[in-house]
C-alpha cells in the first residue's frame, strides 16, 4: 500500500475512537502506518491553539502514539494547487491534495469535496 496522509479530522477521530472513523479506515492507519503532510500539521497545530480542538491529544501525542510522521511539503505544491479546479476553497486542503498527488499518497479524508479531485482515498 501506498504512503497514507491523514485528514486533519481523521486523525483526531483516530486519537478519540469516534465512531465516525470507519472500521476499514482505523484498520489501515493503525496497521499499515501514516503520514501526515505538514499542511495538515499546521491545520491540527492552528485549530488545536484556538481551542477549536480537544486539549489532548496534542499532535505531539498522535505522533507517538501512532508512529506517524510528519512529511515535509515538496516546493513544487504550488503549481499543482494552482492547476486544481476550484472544488474546494479551503487552501490547507487543496495544499494536502497537492501534496498527495506529488508523494502519489492516498489520503485518508471523509471530505466529500476532497474526494472529487483526482487523488487517491482511502474510503
Amino acid at each position: 500500500m501506498a504512503t497514507i496522509f491523514a485528514d486533519t479530522h481523521v486523525i483526531v477521530w483516530l486519537a478519540t475512537n469516534d465512531p465516525r472513523l470507519p472500521t476499514n479506515g482505523r484498520t489501515a492507519l493503525v496497521e499499515h502506518g501514516f503520514s501526515l503532510s505538514v499542511a495538515t500539521a499546521f491545520e491540527y497545530a492552528e485549530l488545536h491553539r484556538r481551542g477549536r480542538l480537544p486539549q489532548r491529544p496534542t499532535l505531539v501525542d498522535i505522533l507517538a502514539d501512532f508512529g506517524a510522521t510528519v512529511e515535509p511539503l515538496p516546493a513544487e505544491s504550488w503549481s499543482i494547487v494552482d492547476k486544481l479546479p476550484p472544488i474546494h476553497r479551503d487552501p490547507v486542503d487543496r495544499m494536502l491534495i497537492a501534496h498527495a498527488m506529488i508523494a502519489e499518497a492516498t489520503l485518508a479524508t471523509a471530505d466529500i469535496n476532497i474526494r472529487q479531485y483526482p487523488v487517491k482515498t482511502l474510503w
